[in-house]
């Protein structure tokens, strides 16, 4: 078993949960992922493997995996997007109005953002997510021409 899915079995344990079938699914289909994939992605790869997999039971799983802080989910526009939610990789999303791309921008560029909202305002963040719209290089290359 893997690290991340020994860190799995043990913070469901811990809190009450059986690492179930369903969840390993949606687990591995997450981890194996190398992006992020709205709820219907989920249950559409599951089900090339087990084709009686349902999307109840994928939003189930992803809200027992988002409560214990395993899954995070970003909002992009009307749909939610989900991904392993790793200590240490903050990122944030650049989304292409025109083609749909998304762009992850890694670092701490947020820290002083945070550090002001929780300085000046006494407001203390639990999270952030930072999602921002705009016009990729290559739809703006591809308008200029």
């Amino acid at each position: 078993m893997s690290a991340m899915a020994r860190t799995a079995s043990d913070a469901l344990h811990t809190s009450g949960y059986r690492l179930t079938t369903q969840r390993q699914m949606v687990w591995d289909t997450l981890r194996l992922s190398k992006k992020h994939l709205d709820a219907e992605a989920i249950c559409t790869s599951i089900r090339r493997r087990n084709p009686r997999f349902n999307l109840a039971t994928t939003y189930r799983s992803l809200e027992v995996l988002e409560k214990l802080g395993l899954v995070k989910q970003t909002r992009i526009g009307e749909r939610g997007y989900y991904e392993l939610a790793e200590e240490g990789q903050d990122h944030y999303h650049l989304v292409c109005d025109e083609c749909g791309s998304t762009l992850h921008i890694e670092g701490d560029h947020m820290v002083p953002v945070l550090h002001h909202i929780t300085d000046e305002h006494g407001f203390v963040v639990s999270t952030a997510d930072l999602v921002v719209h705009g016009r990729c290089a290559r739809c703006q290359a591809r308008a200029s021409r």
